[in-house]
C-alpha cells in the first residue's frame, strides 16, 4: 500500500470511527420528541397538504400573520417521521450529527496542517459535549450550514481561490429556508475574514456577501424571512422565560463544561500567535453563547476549531522520547485513575437500566481499554516509552466514551416524557372531533396538540406570539401574566371559551385550583411515577360547556 493510499485508508477509518460514535450516542440518548419538534413537523405537513401559510392555521387566534421561517426543516423532519415513525427522527439525527462532526473534523484537519491526533481528539471531545443537543430541530441544520460556510471561507482565505466562495450562495438559500431566524449569521461569519492584507481577497469577499444577501431572498417569504431575527430576539419576556435564551449558568453540568471550554479557548488564543480572523470569530461566537444558551452549539463548532491551529504542533516529536518517560508515566497513571474512578462509579450505580446499545458500547470500551493496558506491549514491556503515547491515547478515548455514558445517564439528561400528554389527547379524541376542540395546554405541549389537528392557545414558538410578528396581540405577555397569577384563571378561560384544559400536578397552582373548583369537571385522569414523584394529569371541562 502506497503512502497516499494509506493516508486515504487512515482517513476513512477515522471518519467511520467518528460516525460510529455519533450513531451510538444518538441511540443511547432518549429521543426528545418535544413540543418544538412537533410544531415544526406540523408546519411541514401543513405546507405539503395546503401550501405556504401566511396566516397561522394552528392556534385558536384568528388572522395571526405568520412567517413559517423553518418550513423546509418542517418538511425534512415530517417526511422522516411519516416514513419511519419516531425511529425516522433518530435516523435524521444521526445523519445530521455525522455530517456536522465529520465537517468539523475535516476543518480541524485542514487548519492544523494535517495533525491527525489533534483533529481526531477535537472531533471526539466537543461533539461528545454537545451530544444531548442533537435533537430533531432546525438548529442542527443551521449549525451544519454555517460550519460549511466557515470551512469554505477558510479554504478561500488560504488558497486565494474564489471558487470556494461560489457554494456560499447555495448555503445562503438553504439557510433562509431551513432556519431563516439565523440567516443573518451567514453574513456575520464573513466579517472576521476581512482581517487580511489583501485587497483582492476583500473585493471577492464583499461580492460574495452581496450574493449571499440576494440568494437569501429566494424563499417563500422574501425579505420578511431574512429580517425575522429583528422581530424575534432581544425581547425581555423571551430572554427571561425561555430557558434556551438565558445565559448559561455554572450551576449545571452544561454550564460548567462551557465555561471550562471557554477558559481553555481564551488561554490557547492568548498563548499562541493566531490569525486575527480566529480571534474575532471565536470572540464573537463566544459572546453570543454567553448571552444566550441556544448559541452554545455554535460555540462548540464555530468557535473552537481555531484550537486546531493553536495546538497544531501537539504532541511534539520529542513527546514520546526516552527523556520524557517521567511525563508520560504521569499522564498514563492520571488517565488510568480517571478511567477507574468513572467506571467504578457507574458500576456501583448500576447499569441494569441502560439500553442494549449503551451496554454494548460500555463493555466494548472496557475490553478495548483492557487490551491496550494488558496485552499491547513493545519489546516485552507493557510500559515501554515507545508505546506509552498509544496507551495514553486509548485511555483518553475510553475515558471520554465512559464519561459520556455517565453524563448521558445522569439525572440532568432525563427529561419529562410526552407520553402523559399524548395519552390525554388520544383519550380526548375518542369522543371529540379535533375541529370541535379549543384546548388549553401549557406552552411546551401546544405543538403536540397541533399534530393531532387540535387548535390550541400557545406553543413553543414564543416569537410568533409577539405583535411584531403576528400583527395583532402580545399573547406571550398575556400567557406570562396568567401563569404568574396576574390574570384570574376563570377570567382567562372564559375569555377564550376553552372546551378542554389539560394540566398536570407539575403545574401545581393551576392543577390544585381546578381540582377544587366546582365549575370544572374532570373527564380524564392518569398518573405516572417520575423518580420518587407521582405526576398526575387531568382533563378539565367547564361545566357551563356541558
Amino acid at each position: 500500500m502506497t503512502d497516499k493510499n494509506f493516508e486515504k485508508f487512515s482517513g476513512l477509518i477515522q471518519a467511520i470511527l467518528l460516525s460510529a460514535c455519533i450513531a451510538c450516542w444518538q441511540v443511547s440518548f432518549r429521543l426528545v420528541e418535544n413540543g418544538d419538534t412537533y410544531f415544526i413537523m406540523n408546519i411541514g405537513r401543513y405546507i405539503l397538504e395546503n401550501g405556504f401559510p401566511h396566516v397561522d392555521p394552528f392556534t385558536i387566534h384568528e388572522n395571526f400573520k405568520l412567517v413559517a421561517q423553518q418550513w423546509l426543516s418542517g418538511i425534512f423532519f415530517w417526511k422522516f417521521y411519516q416514513l419511519f415513525g419516531a425511529g425516522g427522527l433518530r435516523f435524521a439525527d444521526i445523519i445530521l450529527a455525522s455530517a456536522l462532526v465529520l465537517t468539523y473534523w475535516r476543518l480541524c484537519l485542514f487548519v492544523s496542517g494535517g495533525n491527525k491526533f489533534l483533529s481526531l481528539a477535537l472531533g471526539f471531545v466537543f461533539p461528545t459535549i454537545t451530544a444531548s443537543w442533537i435533537v430533531p430541530r432546525p438548529h442542527i441544520i443551521s449549525a451544519l450550514l454555517l460550519l460549511l460556510e466557515v470551512f469554505l471561507l477558510e479554504k478561500f482565505t488560504r488558497t486565494k481561490n474564489f471558487k470556494f466562495l461560489l457554494p456560499l450562495l447555495l448555503l445562503s438559500t438553504l439557510l433562509a429556508n431551513f432556519h431563516a431566524a439565523v440567516w443573518l449569521m451567514s453574513l456575520v461569519v464573513c466579517l472576521p475574514f476581512f482581517f487580511v492584507k489583501d485587497i483582492r481577497h476583500i473585493k471577492f469577499l464583499l461580492a460574495a456577501m452581496v450574493g449571499i444577501f440576494l440568494f437569501g431572498l429566494i424563499n417563500p417569504y422574501g425579505l420578511d424571512a431574512l429580517t425575522y431575527v429583528f422581530r424575534s430576539y432581544g425581547i425581555d419576556s423571551i430572554n427571561q422565560d425561555v430557558r434556551e435564551m438565558m445565559t448559561p449558568t455554572a450551576h449545571d453540568l452544561r454550564g460548567k463544561l462551557f465555561y471550562l471550554s471557554e477558559a481553555f479557548l481564551i488561554f490557547s488564543l492568548a498563548k499562541f500567535k493566531v490569525p486575527w480572523r480566529y480571534i474575532f470569530l471565536s470572540g464573537g461566537i463566544t459572546f453570543m453563547a454567553i448571552m444566550h444558551g441556544r448559541n452554545l452549539i455554535l460555540f462548540y463548532f464555530l468557535a473552537t476549531f481555531p484550537l486546531a491551529y493553536a495546538w497544531r504542533n501537539f504532541p511534539p516529536k520529542k513527546f514520546s522520547g526516552k527523556d520524557n518517560r517521567g511525563v508520560l508515566m504521569l499522564l498514563f497513571f492520571l488517565s488510568l485513575t480517571i478511567n477507574t474512578v468513572v467506571t467504578l462509579t457507574m458500576l456501583k450505580a448500576g447499569i441494569g437500566n441502560f439500553s442494549a446499545p449503551l451496554k454494548v458500547l460500555f463493555f466494548a470500551t472496557i475490553l478495548f481499554l483492557l487490551y491496550n493496558l494488558l496485552i499491547l506491549k513493545f519489546k516485552g514491556r507493557i510500559l515501554h516509552p515507545a508505546i506509552l503515547p498509544r496507551k495514553i491515547l486509548s485511555l483518553f478515548l475510553s475515558g471520554l466514551i465512559i464519561g459520556g455514558i455517565f453524563f448521558a445517564t445522569s439525572d440532568d439528561n432525563k427529561k419529562e416524557s410526552d407520553e402523559t400528554f399524548t395519552s390525554a389527547i388520544k383519550f380526548l379524541l375518542r369522543s371529540e372531533r379535533p375541529e370541535n376542540i379549543s384546548l388549553y395546554v401549557n406552552q411546551g405541549y401546544g405543538g403536540l396538540a397541533g399534530m393531532f389537528g387540535i387548535k390550541y392557545y400557545i406553543d413553543s414558538r414564543s416569537e410568533v406570539f409577539l405583535p411584531a410578528n403576528n400583527g395583532q396581540k402580545n399573547i406571550l405577555k398575556e400567557y406570562g401574566e396568567f401563569r404568574r397569577g396576574k390574570i384570574y384563571y376563570k377570567d382567562f378561560f372564559a375569555r377564550y371559551n376553552f372546551t378542554h384544559i389539560i394540566t398536570t400536578s407539575k403545574d401545581y397552582f393551576l392543577y390544585d385550583q381546578l381540582s377544587h373548583d366546582k365549575d370544572f369537571r374532570v373527564v380524564y385522569e392518569s398518573e405516572r411515577v417520575e423518580g420518587v414523584e407521582v405526576i398526575r394529569c387531568k382533563i378539565f371541562v367547564p361545566k357551563n360547556g356541558d
